[in-house]
């Protein structure tokens, strides 16, 4: 009877062992990620491209993926807002460290006429990894990139005694430049050209679209073809051109915005992502010294109560009471150390909420309005693109110079 009573005890052990270890983290196995740091190069043009053929790319803020976010995951929305911003504009300087484009830009609006848009999402972001998912199309339509780019860092890309100045993710934004030079490469300069052309005339269709309605072809699966290009000397594509040129005023003014806003946030961002890092690895370590104590309790305990039942002496069921005893010790233990790793977590939360104290809005001096950049920026560029067709009306009513 007592073996026939032993037996169920020893599976409900190994069931409950093979149960608490398929919830378990991977950390179970290796309580902490180390990948090389061994930075990633570069690529620049195998051979130099004319001016006519350099392309400006506009990145638009990330999408911050917070639909994505767990419960359990200690993010804070005012972070992965800043986030979106500041990973554009780290993908920004390694792009024109590339040299093989034009004017690099963080654009507010996906109405700005460029020649490459990027789009993206953040996937994952805690201090060891970073996830991105990135989306490139041209003026004409096609599409460039639509893939995801993810790094996993170890604790030396925090170091300070390293003296690293690169970002610890810098493998990450240099991987996506570099398939965006080798796209370009693979189109060559003619198509480049070509998509300044389209970019200029769909520019110019915003101001004067029956005028300039024949010059491109917009077909069902939203690709554009070039049909024809107006004179060197078309007036309208100078009074177009001027309100272009106006145009890159408000862009680089929002640029510097931008720029201003990632190198504010820059140093408080660094020791967030750092002690992000160790709360995120600090509390995986906990999580699985935690479900190991929990295995170890749990085994106790059975075999514990499994000694007393085979026990013939007082002495040995003592014994084994005694080590039932330590067995639910060991369990309680085991949920005091998941409570520790809860704090961990919670601690990155902290950091993200001092962190939103330093990207407060901020105000843009134009010629004829100062812009506050708070809530959505978007709605402040359409009052810009409305500024410019007055500007244009405006404009158009006056006589050609002759």
């Amino acid at each position: 009877m007592l073996l026939a009573l032993a037996k169920p005890l020893m599976r409900l052990l190994c069931l409950t062992t093979a149960l608490l270890l398929a919830a378990a983290p991977p950390a179970v196995l290796a309580l902490d990620k180390i990948t090389s740091s061994t930075p990633t190069t570069l690529l620049t043009p195998s051979y130099p491209f004319s001016d006519s053929a350099l392309l400006d790319i506009g990145l638009l803020p990330l999408d911050d993926g917070l639909e994505l976010v767990d419960d359990d995951d200690p993010v804070f929305p005012e972070v992965r807002m800043a986030e979106t911003v500041y990973f554009v504009t780290q993908l920004g300087k390694m792009l024109e460290r590339s040299g093989g484009w034009g004017a690099v830009r963080v654009v507010a609006s996906e109405e700005t006429a460029v020649d490459l848009l990027l789009r993206g999402k953040v996937l994952a972001s805690n201090g060891e990894e970073l996830e991105l998912a990135i989306t490139v199309v041209d003026s004409s339509g096609n599409r460039w990139l639509d893939q995801r780019y993810r790094q996993v860092v170890g604790k030396y890309a925090y170091d300070r005694r390293l003296k690293q100045l690169r970002d610890p993710f810098h493998n990450l934004f240099t991987e996506i430049a570099n398939d965006l030079l080798s796209q370009r490469e693979r189109r060559g300069d003619a198509s480049a050209e070509r998509l300044r052309q389209i970019t200029a005339l769909r520019f110019g269709q915003q101001f004067a679209p029956q005028a300039l309605a024949g010059y491109l072809d917009r077909r069902a699966d939203g690709a554009i073809k070039l049909v024809k290009l107006p004179a060197d000397n078309d007036p309208l594509m100078a009074r177009i051109d001027k309100i272009r040129q106006r145009d890159y005023l408000y862009i680089d003014t929002m640029q510097d915005y931008y720029q201003q806003f990632a190198e504010q946030m820059h140093e408080p961002y660094q020791n967030y992502r750092a002690s992000s890092y160790n709360a995120v690895v600090e509390a995986r370590q906990l999580n699985a010294k935690a479900t190991r104590q929990m295995i170890g309790g749990i085994g106790a305990i059975i075999a514990g109560i499994y000694g007393r039942y085979e026990s013939n002496s007082a002495s040995t069921r003592a014994i084994s009471t005694v080590g039932a005893g330590f067995g639910g010790l060991a369990v309680r233990n085991s949920l005091a150390t998941r409570d520790r790793a809860a704090a961990a977590n919670e601690s990155v939360a902290e950091m993200g909420a001092s962190l939103s104290a330093e990207i407060a809005p901020q105000q843009i001096d134009l010629e004829d309005r100062t812009i506050t950049l708070s809530g959505s920026v978007d709605a402040q560029y359409r009052q810009w693109k409305a500024l410019l067709q007055e500007i244009y009306q405006r404009e158009r009513a006056l006589p050609d110079p002759t």
